[in-house]
């Protein structure tokens, strides 16, 4: 089931931040508890509570939690109360293939290189193969992989939506 993001927006001030592996956690730490403790006033003078989505790589998942544990820790503080909801993902995303290096054996005696010569013979490397039996569905030196996702909401108040959806933390 995926969760429709949209359906926040109108009734929400939402905002998406990234954490990738170079993404300081100061930085961003700071970006979320100002988004948090701000109220957004709209044209006809309502207010709109902000809720905060983080979203990182499984390579990245862990300075995301970093900054979303910081930043409780900071709200909860200031005598702020945050609510969490966490949704696992994944996203379609084209990698590079690594290539295949060939080793140089270089034997003293050149009986054994003669021989290792031999095995290699008696082995065909795959690539060419699949490559052939599917066609256009990989360019040649990329390969499409499923990477999977955190995405945590943080929001100053219980969000029903976000509840139903994830569950809900405090």
């Amino acid at each position: 089931m995926e969760f429709e993001e949209s359906s926040l927006r109108g009734m929400y001030d939402l905002v998406t931040l990234g954490v990738a592996g170079g993404t300081q956690i100061s930085s961003r730490t700071s970006a979320v508890l100002a988004k948090l403790l701000s109220t957004t006033t709209t044209g006809d003078e309502t207010t709109k509570t902000s809720i905060v989505a983080l979203t990182a790589t499984s390579k990245a998942a862990s300075k995301l939690i970093s900054i979303v544990e910081i930043a409780k820790r900071e709200l909860l503080a200031r005598g702020q109360k945050v609510y969490q909801y966490n949704a696992l993902g994944s996203r379609m995303t084209e990698i590079p293939r690594r290539t295949h290096v060939e080793t140089v054996v270089t034997a003293e005696n050149p009986a054994e290189e003669e021989s290792d010569e031999s095995e290699e013979d008696a082995f065909e490397v795959m690539g060419g193969v699949v490559a052939a039996a599917a066609p256009g569905q990989e360019s040649e030196g990329m390969k499409k992989r499923n990477i999977p996702t955190l995405k945590i909401y943080l929001s100053t108040v219980s969000v029903k939506e976000l509840k139903l959806a994830f569950g809900e933390q405090t």
